[in-house]
């Protein structure tokens, strides 16, 4: 079995959440252990399988990664997001409400 993997991040850079995302992906491949250790996130990875350290290490990364770029995008649509909610929701409610009325 491959040794325990740690990887490192700032904590002023690196969102907690996506890390938490990431670890919750390896779940069935590896352990994922998340500390804060001074300005940092310490993350220490143990292989569940036949996982080799830097593959299991280039995983993390490209799961942190991708969780990253998701967060932005929700980020960048939430406003359009909460305008169509609010849309379609309001045409619901004017359109329940015009029923009702005799």
């Amino acid at each position: 079995m491959a040794a325990e993997v740690r990887v490192d991040f700032d904590a002023v850079a690196q969102s907690l959440s996506a890390l938490n995302a990431a670890a919750y992906r390896l779940v069935g491949t590896a352990a994922c252990q998340i500390d804060k250790e001074g300005a940092r996130y310490v993350c220490r990875l143990t292989p569940a399988g036949q996982l080799d350290s830097e593959n299991l290490r280039r995983r993390f990364l490209e799961l942190v990664t991708d969780e990253n770029v998701r967060e932005n995008l929700s980020a960048k649509t939430e406003p359009m997001r909460n305008l169509i909610l609010s849309l379609a929701f309001g045409s619901l409610a004017s359109s329940s409400s015009s029923q009702e009325t005799p």
